[in-house]
């Protein structure tokens, strides 16, 4: 009786089994392109001013801007207003509307505590409305025209 047959079945049996190299996976990406912001304005105008007055222009009497967006996309409006529109001319008393609708009758009021802030919006449409007044304040200022910006920026969140 030979060995050698059983002696090479044994090694055979104790040979590990081969892995696999390599494996792969994958996944997917996606993205959306939103189309681009807009905003559009009309001036807040206090008209013709003495040089020690007060002069009170409501939101929906003032200054507008249309804001054109992504439907349904949530959006932060971010704002500046100017604290005077020169020496002697003050502003304050700041008031902002907000609306999906050309209407300022409907619209929310967003709470203005100082010249700049931020608040959160979305559209299923597209469009918002927003309407801003203010007070001017004149003591003793001087003669002549005066011009600040206001200044919105809109993100999306």
């Amino acid at each position: 009786m030979t060995l050698r047959p059983l002696i090479a079945l044994v090694c055979l049996a104790a040979a590990p089994a081969r892995a696999a190299a390599q494996t792969s996976g994958s996944a997917t990406m996606t993205g959306t392109v939103l189309s681009a912001i807009t905003i559009s304005g009309s001036d807040l105008g206090f008209g013709n001013v003495l040089p020690t007055d007060s002069r009170r222009v409501a939101a929906p009497m003032g200054g507008r801007f249309v804001i054109t967006m992504a439907a349904s996309a949530p959006v932060t409006i971010a704002y500046s207003f100017p604290a005077a529109l020169g020496p002697g001319v003050v502003l304050g008393a700041w008031e902002l509307l907000s609306n999906t609708l050309s209407d300022p009758a409907s619209a929310q009021a967003i709470t203005v505590s100082s010249g700049t802030g931020s608040f959160g919006a979305t559209s299923a449409t597209g469009a918002l409305y927003l309407w801003v007044g203010a007070t001017v304040t004149t003591t003793n200022a001087g003669i002549g025209s005066y011009s600040q910006p206001i200044t919105l920026t809109v993100t999306y969140n």
